[in-house]
């Protein structure tokens, strides 16, 4: 009639440590000698990304267990998610408790908590081999979960806001992390010493804080110094700076205001719930983090086709989150399918194209969806986005080897809803064919890349998401969310200018394509032609003077500052300071083109700024 946990072992989010749990089951019936049990995990994401070492059982033989490692053909075999299997020699009487043991690694990522069930099958005749197996029967009241909580303290996030608010302020989040960028708590609360704008204040840190700083008078970077005598033996401060007997960390720029009264704003629209086959999270609980830890300005989720009552709870979360002025929410949705992945963004939440809707688009390829949405696009206002364009799955089907899906199928441009692109996600940078590793190119040489877009005509401006499945809007995971490519505490993000922090506004800025993309950085970057914006249009006679200017603030020294015009370098400069404002010689305008900023910080952080096009009469 249960299942429950006998002990406590503390179990934490981890790569390596493994925490052995007791179980004790008691039946609801009487089962005979002979009888078979499961323990089954019932969320795809957490049978996945929990770690299975061992399994001890002595009332019964366990004839299968979980490997700890399965490769994705395992995977593929244990569509039931049975953990193990064991026979029941004497058989276990009614509410008599039947223990065993799992020894396990908990996943990186906080709140994939692993939900168990004890299965039954009565194996009646032993003499009949013939004998049809009977299928399991899930015990009802037989669960218990195993959660996965952050792990102690190792760093230290400062994510302000990139400019003040309306009010005035900057609203600033100070969230302890565990190492993988789980928010969590000190063991005991720690006094430091905040620094803001030539001011200083104290700050007693146990765990997250969100704090209103005054407005800047210039380009500012919230610093903490946490004293390391304060931290016991488990805590560290990873991204501080040794200053003497303290850790000092440097928050993101911040400017006083933006060019031409713009706001510029953070968020991320590209990520999975429980609302997903193979995500887990809330969606509620999810946008909270995304506000209140990573501190996002906006977001939009983006689920594998939410119909019926999943779309319901959908809008209701975006809903109760969206604040103008404050916090900006819109709708969105997942089409997949084996020739690329898209999604569609939109400000109603009845809009026709919701999955399902009245447009009559509930998934597919996008080459065939094309007719649908062109003709959908002459009524309504939406956004297309593409994501891994440049990526071939890394599953591949059992039968004849071949990947569940391939590189996107860019087809004829579409300048009324096909405005942007995902240049960088989990699965690595899209924008080119071929990088050097420090540009994080995971998948190269497919032919799909935004390079390749962009020469087929497509005015694409850039956005990063992250397509992560753990709900938990940024964060870029690694392991098996990225194959160790990127940092274990990584986030991704799309910034926008935009008049207001308001639904509509968002919405229309991010349709301008007036975007950068930002992996490990909240950078700062106003990129212009002739004072143009980027991603906006100009149009000029042949021969005309180009010009750039660029005002760039980033997280650390920029190893690199490229602009790139048809795939090629047209002008490159490193710079030691992370701050950068200056005017950039183009040449004559000769033919129709583009140009885009590209850039990598010292420390790894990648920006991208969305092109700006040249049109030449």
């Amino acid at each position: 009639m249960s299942l429950e946990i006998l002990n406590e072992p503390n179990a934490h989010c981890t790569f390596l440590k493994q925490f052995t749990y007791r179980f004790a089951w008691r039946p609801e019936k009487h089962y005979v000698a002979g009888t078979q049990i499961e323990v089954r995990s019932h969320c795809l994401r957490a049978f996945i990304s929990w770690r299975y070492a061992a399994f001890r059982m002595e009332a019964g033989d366990i004839a299968f267990r979980w490997k700890i490692r399965p490769t994705v053909s395992d995977y593929r075999q244990n569509m039931g998610r049975v953990l193990f299997r064991a026979r029941l020699p004497y058989g276990a009487p009614k509410d008599q408790p039947v223990e065993f043991e799992m020894t396990v690694i908990p996943p990186i990522w906080a709140g994939i908590d692993n939900r168990l069930s004890v299965w039954t099958i009565d194996v009646s005749n032993n003499f009949a081999a013939d004998a049809p197996v009977p299928d399991p029967v899930q015990e009802m009241g037989t669960t218990c979960v195993l959660a996965a909580e952050a792990g102690p303290v190792e760093n230290l996030s400062i994510h302000s806001r990139p400019v003040p608010g309306p009010d005035g302020t900057v609203r600033t989040a100070v969230v302890p992390e565990d190492r993988f960028g789980n928010p969590s708590r000190f063991a005991e609360p720690v006094d430091c010493q905040l620094e803001w704008n030539g001011d200083s204040q104290n700050l007693a840190l146990s765990g997250a804080e969100l704090l209103h700083l005054d407005a800047p008078t210039d380009t500012q970077r919230a610093r903490i110094a946490v004293p390391l005598s304060a931290l016991s033996a488990r805590e560290n401060i990873a991204n501080g700076r040794i200053e003497g007997d303290c850790a000092i960390v440097i928050g993101n720029p911040v400017w006083p205001d933006g060019p031409d009264d713009l706001r510029a704003a953070f968020g991320e629209f590209h990520w999975h719930t429980d609302f997903s086959g193979d995500g887990q999270r809330p969606i509620a609980e999810a946008i909270r983090c995304a506000r209140d830890y990573l501190n996002m300005d906006f977001v939009a989720p983006g689920d594998h086709s939410p119909k019926g009552e999943k779309w319901v709870e959908t809008v209701r979360a975006l809903e109760d989150a969206n604040s103008p002025d404050e916090f900006a929410t819109f709708f969105g949705w997942e089409c997949s399918s084996d020739r690329g992945h898209e999604n569609y963004y939109f400000t109603d939440p009845d809009h026709p194209l919701v999955s399902g809707g009245p447009a009559g688009i509930a998934g597919g390829r996008p080459d065939n969806l094309r007719e649908k949405l062109d003709q959908l696009s002459r009524t309504r206002d939406f956004l297309v986005i593409p994501h891994h364009t440049n990526s071939v799955a890394e599953t591949r089907r059992q039968e004849d080897d071949s990947p569940f899906w391939h590189p996107y199928p860019w087809a004829e441009p579409a300048d009324d809803y096909l405005r942007l692109v995902e240049i960088m996600q989990i699965r690595g940078n899209q924008e080119r064919e071929e990088y050097d590793d420090a540009w994080r190119g995971w998948h190269q040489n497919n032919h799909s890349s935004v390079q390749t877009a962009l020469a087929l005509g497509h005015k694409l401006g850039f956005v990063g998401g992250t397509d992560n499945h753990c709900g938990w809007p940024g964060r870029a995971f690694a392991e098996c969310e990225g194959l160790g490519i990127h940092p274990s505490r990584s986030v991704i993000l799309t910034g926008v200018w935009t008049p207001r922090l308001e639904r509509q506004n968002v919405y229309d800025s991010l349709k301008a394509r007036h975007t950068w993309a930002v992996w490990d950085t909240r950078a700062l970057v106003w990129f212009a032609v002739n004072g143009t914006q980027a991603g906006s249009e100009i149009a000029v006679p042949r021969g005309t003077e180009l010009t750039a200017h660029l005002r760039l603030s980033a997280e650390d020294a920029l190893q690199t500052v490229e602009i790139v015009s048809e795939g090629r370098i047209v002008w490159q400069q490193s710079f030691a300071e992370p701050d950068v404002e200056i005017d950039i010689s183009l040449g004559t305008a000769e033919q129709s083109t583009h140009f885009y900023l590209r850039a990598l910080q010292r420390n790894g952080g990648i920006i991208y700024a969305s092109p700006v096009f040249v049109v030449v009469s």
